[in-house]
């Protein structure tokens, strides 16, 4: 599968934009014009997955950031600047356009299990060694169970881009965590963005695919194409 150079540059670009623009509504405009040249047409189904990504990602910093397990330098609105309501939906929707993949199949109600879990253990606990332990564990059960060559790939992806972001908002100074950690950054980031990562393949994929194959096979004129190829 070869993957479209535009959406490879969408990380730096994404980084240099959070490091270097001054002003939150300027990094929210320069983030929106990026997007819009690089990710191009959105589908229906994509629009409103980014759309329930910021929602569910929004309550979760807002809840994380109750906790005080980390904090935003130049906050707008629930402890976070206004850009921050719109990345996960960014982060996810990139990784799901670079790697896509069949949907997996099977043991759908352990994988919520795991995933409200690790929901749970990331709006409730705001020691850093124990969220570490807790999501580690998490993780490592998840990867045990569900290990196929597109769940390693998900997990490890979203690790790396999530280094890349974290590293790039601490140093720039956009955010912060307490105590500080090794390079400005706790080592329960692997958890995190690896946990994202997993589920986003096992959970949301699956989801997203039947959306799908059910706005194709409403588009009009696909049944009748359909029959044509059949006939």
């Amino acid at each position: 599968m070869q993957i479209p150079i535009r959406l490879l540059l969408q990380i730096p670009a994404a980084m240099a934009i959070v490091a270097l623009v001054p002003g939150n509504w300027a990094i929210l405009a320069a983030l929106v014009l990026m997007w819009a040249l690089t990710f191009g047409r959105l589908s229906r189904v994509e629009a409103v997955f980014c759309v329930a990504v910021c929602v569910f990602f929004t309550a979760m910093n807002a809840a994380s950031l109750k906790q005080g397990i980390f904090a935003f330098s130049s906050p707008d609105l629930l402890g976070m600047p206004v850009w921050e309501v719109f990345m996960w939906g960014f982060y996810l929707l990139h990784t799901r356009r670079v790697l896509d993949g069949p949907a997996p199949h099977g043991q759908r109600a352990t994988v919520w299990i795991l995933a409200l879990l690790y929901a749970a253990a990331f709006a409730s606990i705001h020691d850093g060694d124990t969220l570490l332990l807790v999501t580690g564990v998490l993780l490592a059960v998840g990867l045990v169970l569900f290990h196929e060559r597109l769940d390693l790939a998900y997990t490890g992806y979203l690790i790396l881009f999530g280094a890349a972001i974290e590293y790039t908002g601490v140093l720039s100074g956009r955010w912060h965590y307490p105590g500080n950690p090794p390079g400005g950054v706790p080592l329960w980031f692997i958890t995190l963005w690896g946990g994202v990562g997993l589920f986003l393949r096992r959970l949301v994929v699956p989801i997203l695919v039947r959306y799908e194959s059910a706005a194709t096979s409403a588009a009009p004129g696909a049944g009748r194409e359909g029959e044509s190829a059949g006939g």
